[in-house]
């Protein structure tokens, strides 16, 4: 028996059912073709069976279109039934034997209709059925082969052999039994290759489980979506911001739709693999968010996260810090303030005694006047720090604004080497701002100098990406750890004379020029100036004055 006695009208099924149909069909008009032109005489009639010929085949051609007619009408309702294709089976197999037995027996050109039957049917109703359908088959061939040698004269012939019969019975079981083999491989493989199927079909399930799993559990959205912009797969978090949608309903949706604040980058997904930020006023937050295409033409990931807090946070902590700055900058003003606003307050004092001498009084109102250009001195440094001039980029050669600003410096010191192996390549900055930097940073590098034996500054440039590197280094005794730690921070100076307020300036007046200054050791000695350009940073800043 077989082990499966129904089956799941599937749309392969039914498919088969049809084109199975179709071509029985075909193969019965075929069948009365060749009657009608036998009855005309229009072809060779060979051996026939020449008992009321003409009759059977009414009778058999009438049978097969009925049975075609009631195969299609019970397909309606039985198409998962294995009975309907034992049925079919049985009822095919009856009408080959009828139509082989009126085309000559075991001498039938149309013995291959036996094999057609079995192998078809060997895909449906399983191998155990085929093979006692064989057994039925090869045993009413051997009843037709005997009753062809006694009766002869049913098939117009006065004497068939008996060698013949044996030799076309003997190839008709060889061909049945490899017809049978071939069931068993056909169904053997397909067996095989369903469950291989099936057991990939459980591991892309379990995969996309997992996928599904992982992607839920992210703290952010996260979204795929092909390049009609229509969403493909969607995570969680994503619809937890999107009421009303579940992951059904959510996919094959447009991202117009579900997210119409990201649509405005969509254009420029290519340009740009820069994490952006979008105000989602629906919703009431601020979203960070990045597009990165996936491999193979699988779309575009949209990975996104509500920020808004972060930004709340991020507003507060720039409000302390700023606070922290003004109070640190105010205490260090203050400190720097107090020794010229003495040495004022006590020549002062001693100009109001009457008993000065000329020439000492003329050196204290000196003194007052010294210390009071050093105030001045000091406050306007400290409001080019506070409050420095928005900068107006322009395109700078920069082997020429080197030349230019190390003009008057080559004549203040002219023990001092200066190698500049800088290209020609142009840079945005603004050129009071870069002077003004340069000046600062080679003053100092000057100054570190004054007791070296060989003293030498290489000026070096190149390019990184989108990255312009300036370095300003010297061979001279470097930077102590201190100095290195806090070189940056306003009023911190090693020299006597100085606000303390050059390198913060110089590092304040790069940032407003996307350029990052840190000041280093070199490992073979001396001292580094590193300037680091991000030449994208007024591409960025265009884009977000943009209306």
């Amino acid at each position: 028996m077989d082990n499966n006695p129904e089956l799941t009208p599937s749309a392969e099924l039914k498919s088969f059912f049809v084109k199975f149909s179709v071509i029985r069909l075909g193969i019965m008009v075929f069948l009365l073709l060749l009657a009608v032109s036998e009855i005309l005489n229009l072809s060779d009639r060979g051996m026939r069976l020449e008992v009321d010929r003409d009759v059977q085949y009414i009778l058999f051609f009438a049978s097969g279109f009925a049975l075609s007619a009631v195969y299609l009408l019970a397909s309606k309702r039985f198409i998962g039934s294995m009975g309907l294709f034992r049925f079919q089976l049985t009822a095919d197999l009856f009408l080959t034997t009828w139509w082989i037995v009126l085309t000559g027996g075991s001498f039938s050109a149309f013995m291959i209709l036996y094999f057609l039957c079995l192998f078809f049917y060997g895909r449906i109703v399983g191998f155990q059925t085929i093979v006692f359908s064989s057994i039925a088959v090869w045993v009413l061939l051997f009843l037709i082969s005997c009753v062809q040698f006694y009766f002869p004269a049913f098939w117009g012939q006065v004497h068939i052999r008996g060698s013949d019969l044996a030799y076309n019975y003997s190839l008709f079981t060889l061909a049945l039994i490899l017809v049978t083999s071939l069931v068993k491989l056909s169904r053997t493989a397909e067996s095989r290759l369903l469950q291989r199927l099936i057991e990939q079909e459980g591991a892309l399930r379990r995969s996309e489980e997992i996928k599904y799993r992982v992607f839920d559990w992210l703290d952010a959205g996260l979204l795929v979506v092909d390049d009609g912009r229509r969403v493909t797969s969607i995570n969680q978090r994503a619809l937890d911001w999107l009421p009303g949608y579940d992951r059904s309903r959510a996919i094959g949706a447009r991202l117009d739709s579900l997210y119409p604040e990201f649509v405005p980058f969509w254009a420029d997904r290519r340009k740009s693999n820069r994490r952006h930020m979008v105000v989602s006023a629906g919703r009431d937050l601020v979203f960070g968010f990045k597009m990165t295409e996936l491999p193979e033409n699988q779309g575009w990931m949209i990975l996104f996260s509500d920020i808004t807090e972060v930004q709340k946070m991020e507003r507060q902590i720039k409000e302390m810090e700023k606070m922290a700055s003004v109070g640190e900058l105010a205490a260090g003003l203050a400190h720097e303030m107090k020794n010229p606003l003495a040495g004022i307050k006590t020549s002062l004092q001693l100009l109001l005694s009457d008993d000065l001498e000329k020439d000492f009084s003329e050196r204290l109102s000196r003194v007052i006047l010294r210390d009071i250009d050093r105030l001045d001195f000091l406050l306007k440094d400290f409001l080019i720090f506070a409050r420095p001039q928005a900068p107006c980029p322009d395109h700078l050669v920069l082997a020429e604004e080197i030349e230019h600003v190390l003009m008057p410096l080559r004549l203040q010191h002219p023990r001092v080497r200066i190698r500049v192996e800088v290209d020609d390549a142009p840079c945005r900055f603004d050129r009071n701002q870069f002077h003004q930097i340069l000046v600062n940073l080679l003053v100092n590098a000057m100054q570190a100098l004054e007791d070296a034996d060989d003293p030498e500054i290489v000026i070096t440039s190149s390019r990184e990406n989108e990255k312009m590197v300036l370095s300003i280094a010297d061979n001279g005794p470097g930077l102590s750890q201190d100095v290195e730690e806090k070189c940056f921070d306003p009023f911190v100076t090693t020299k006597p004379v100085g606000s303390g307020l050059g390198l913060a300036i110089a590092r304040r007046l790069a940032a407003q020029n996307g350029t990052f200054i840190d000041l280093q050791n070199n490992p073979s000695g001396g001292a580094r100036a590193v300037l680091v350009q991000d030449e994208s940073f007024f591409r960025a800043s265009a884009d977000q004055d943009a209306p």
